[in-house]
This record gives structure tokens, C-alpha cells and sequence, in this order.
């Protein structure tokens, strides 16, 4: 299954996939058993009986001194003691290094913590914890089944059934669209259709929950219930290998040539190459690429991509944490010479950006709409030896030119906005689409 996001995009920044990344032993805490520096814990004085009054006497009052002489010498001790204990800990001390405090923190918990801990999940939040402590918004872990998930969405092949789905204002998961030629449609399912139940699931928390049930390997089935017109429709589906469609294209009016990419994912080369060779046969004699919405997607995709439409020269430049940088070019072979508009907005983003700036810069587009998002930086992907994973920011890419995009994003050579009201009916015309009629205006003047 299945491409989803509340607002068509699932949120897949600018991946580089190193599939033999190195792993990195982010922790291993082991108890050794014992505590910190010998020191064994005091617990509070407590469970000593008051006995009866007596009438009192000499012996009885020296008694009561012996007592309260006592009682003092062994609460001294339990503070000398806890004072100990807590010096062992190193509170707040600059000489507790990191791993010393993780294997610590272990010991208290095999010793004092109530209940059992799960080993797994521990070691899952550890790892995840590590990644949110880096100050960067991409950074993320995944578990080795999130990962594979990961795997499939960047490369945008998966086996399931061929739907795109949302969840509804009336917080129901929706189909929004169906594959061509997928099982889906073979089997019935329309645009509109609820999801009720899944393999005898229902009341799914998130469009996730579901996911995870659909999805599955190729030749598999899956049993769901569609609620449609007020009646529940069952249907059993077979699972298959699904490739998703993030390239769209159709000849306009006056030949122009439109092509929609709302990802940069592994098998958006092929079908952006299929697209304008299509258009290409038909008479294109003018192009509008749609990147409006776009959050990118995978680096090698986009630098293959921008090839084909850029002269030779320079694509991008990425600089890492050593301040190497690298180059990417695009040869003589291919280039798009006919006029071309190049629609973003306030959602296009990562790949998106380097695409339209390196196109930008090299003055063959203008480009419409609205100010880019704004991220001009790329995240690797490592995978780690249990199958887990992660990714965060290991390069600033610069636009031919050297421009910086982070932070600022890509301005556009004509700035236009859609009105709200052009929503309000919760479809958007061609007619309505302000952005879309400015790039054919541009195109026939």
C-alpha cells in the first residue's frame, strides 16, 4: 500500500541511502552488579517500637538518654551514609562521563525500578533518544521494521494493493486514489470508499495502523470491508508488488506539455523519462513542471532527473562536515531547450529545491508561485547491523551558482498566490488554479 499524508506528501526528505553505512555503537550498558564506588545504599531507620511510660527514675531518665544518644549516632550515620551514597552517584559532577551515567542509570533500574523492562524496547528508546538529542529536526531512528518500511517508501515500490489513502474530517481513513491496473481496482475499491476493517480489524487509531496490515508480501491476500453509500462491501485482495505513481503528465491547450512529480523516489526516473518522451511524440512544444507540494525525496533521483533538463555544467555542490565538497554535473546528452515554467510553493521542498534552483540558476525556466520551503540540506540513511536504522543531516547542497537554500528557499521569478475561496468547494479547477493559469500565460505571450 500505500502513499499517504494528510496533504498527499508523506513526509520523505531529501535521502541519500547508504546501505552499508557504518554502525555506530551507540550504547551497550552492562551491570556488573555492586554499587557506585562499593557504596551499598542505607535505608531510612525506621520500625523501632516507642515503649510504654514509665514513672520516671534515675535509670529511667538515663535510660532515655542512652536512647536519644543512640537514636542521634545512627541517624548521623544514615546522613554520613547517604551523603556517601550520593557522592558515589556523581550528581551533577563533570567527572561522570557518558557512559559511566548510562551504566549507572542501568544499575538503579535493575535494582530499584517496580516492574520488568523490556530489554528491546529499552535499547530502542535509548537509540531514539541519542538521535533527539542532536538539535536536528530530520534526525529520526527506526526500528527494523519502520526502517524496511522506510526502504520501500524511498525506493517507491511496495507489496500491497495500489490505494492512496487519508484520513477524512470525520477522522476515517478515505481512499483517495486507485492505482491503475492495481489489485485494488481489480477487486472493486472506489475513490470515496471508507476503510472500515482490515483483516478483522477495526477502529484504526491512524492511517499507520492500517498501513501496517495492508502492507505485506507479494501473492499475499488481505480481507477488507469499504463502507460505501451506507452499506459495508467486504472483498478479499490479493498483495502485489506496487510501484507508485509520482509522475503525471497530459498535453494542455496550444501544446503545452504539463508534468506533475510529487516525489523524488527511486522509480520517479523512469517514469519522468517515460513522460517526456511522450509528451516529446505528441508535439510538446512548451513544458510546465509542477512541483508545488513536493517534499523530495531521494538525491541520486533528483540529480538524474535535473540531467535530463539541465545544459552540461554544474547541478549541485554539497559540502560536508569537513567542508568537502562535492560536485554533481550534467553531461551535453539530454537538455529540455523549449520554453518551461517551473511551478513551486510554500511546500516545495529538499529535492524539490535543488531541482528548481539549479534550473533557476541556469536562467532556461521562470519559475511561479510561491517561496520555496526552504530546506537546502541532505540527510544519509545508515542502516545498523539488527536491521534498525537512521538518518540525519550530513551535507549543505549550494545551487550552481553557490547559493545558499537552507533557511531561505527558492524565490520565484513571478509570485502568485491561489485565493482561499478557490477551496472552499474541496476541489481545486484548472480554471481556479491562479498559479497554473500564470505559467500558461507566461508560456503563450
Amino acid at each position: 500500500m500505500d502513499n499517504y499524508n494528510g496533504n498527499g506528501n508523506y513526509n520523505n526528505y531529501n535521502n541519500n541511502y547508504n546501505p552499508n553505512g557504518q554502525y555506530s555503537n551507540y550504547v551497550n550498558s552492562s551491570y556488573q552488579g555492586g554499587y557506585p564506588n562499593g557504596t551499598v545504599p542505607v535505608q531510612p531507620n525506621g520500625g523501632n517500637s516507642v515503649p510504654p511510660k514509665k514513672p520516671k527514675s534515675k535509670f529511667g531518665i538515663g535510660l532515655l538518654v542512652g536512647v536519644l544518644i543512640t537514636v542521634a549516632a545512627v541517624m548521623l550515620i544514615a546522613v554520613i551514609a547517604v551523603f556517601v551514597f550520593f557522592r558515589g552517584m556523581k550528581t551533577g559532577s563533570a567527572e561522570m562521563d557518558y557512559q559511566e551515567k548510562l551504566d549507572t542509570i542501568q544499575m538503579y533500574l535493575d535494582n530499584y525500578y517496580l516492574y520488568n523492562i523490556d530489554d528491546e524496547m529499552l535499547e530502542d528508546s535509548l537509540a531514539a533518544g541519542l538521535l533527539n538529542g542532536i538539535d536536528d529536526k530530520y534526525a529520526k531512528y527506526y526500528t527494523k521494521e519502520e526502517f524496511d518500511q522506510l526502504m520501500e517508501e524511498t525506493s517507491g515500490s511496495y507489496g500491497g494493493i495500489g490505494i492512496s489513502i487519508i484520513m477524512n474530517d470525520d477522522g476515517q481513513v478515505e481512499v483517495y486514489k486507485v492505482f491503475k491496473d492495481s489489485p485494488a481496482e481489480k477487486a472493486g475499491i472506489q475513490v470515496k470508499d471508507i476503510i472500515v476493517e482490515a483483516d478483522l480489524e477495526r477502529d484504526f487509531e491512524d492511517i499507520d495502523q492500517l498501513v501496517s496490515i495492508v502492507r505485506g508480501e507479494e501473492g499475499t491476500t488481505v480481507d477488507i470491508v469499504v463502507l460505501r453509500d451506507g452499506k459495508e462491501i467486504p472483498m478479499t485482495v490479493e498483495r502485489r508488488i506496487i510501484d507508485m505513481e509520482t509522475v503525471t503528465y497530459k498535453m494542455l491547450e496550444n501544446n503545452i506539455g504539463y508534468i506533475q512529480l510529487t516525489e523524488f523516489d527511486t522509480i520517479s526516473v523512469d517514469q519522468f523519462n517515460n513522460a517526456l518522451d511522450a509528451l516529446e511524440s505528441q508535439g510538446m512544444t512548451s513544458l510546465i513542471l509542477d512541483l508545488r507540494d513536493n517534499p523530495g525525496g531521494d538525491y541520486d533521483t533528483v540529480i538524474a532527473m535535473a540531467d535530463r533538463v539541465l545544459p552540461e555544467g554544474k547541478i549541485t555542490t554539497v559540502v560536508d562536515k569537513q567542508g568537502t565538497e562535492q560536485t554533481e554535473y550534467s553531461d551535453e546528452e539530454h537538455q529540455i531547450s523549449i520554453p518551461m515554467v517551473v511551478l513551486i510553493n510554500e511546500n516545495s521542498a529538499s529535492a524539490s529545491e535543488l531541482f528548481t534552483g539549479a534550473i533557476k540558476d541556469y536562467g532556461i525556466a521562470t519559475i511561479v508561485g510561491e517561496t520555496s520551503y526552504g530546506k537546502g540540506i541532505v540527510q544519509s540513511i545508515f542502516r545498523l547491523e539488527d536491521g534498525s536504522g537512521m538518518k540525519f543531516t550530513t551535507e549543505e547542497y549550494l545551487t550552481p551558482n553557490g547559493n545558499h537554500i537552507n533557511g531561505v528557499g527558492v524565490v520565484p521569478d513571478i509570485e502568485v498566490s491561489i485565493p482561499e475561496e478557490a477551496y472552499d468547494d474541496g476541489e481545486l479547477t484548472e480554471d481556479e488554479d491562479t498559479q497554473l493559469q500564470k505559467a500558461i500565460e507566461v508560456l503563450t505571450q
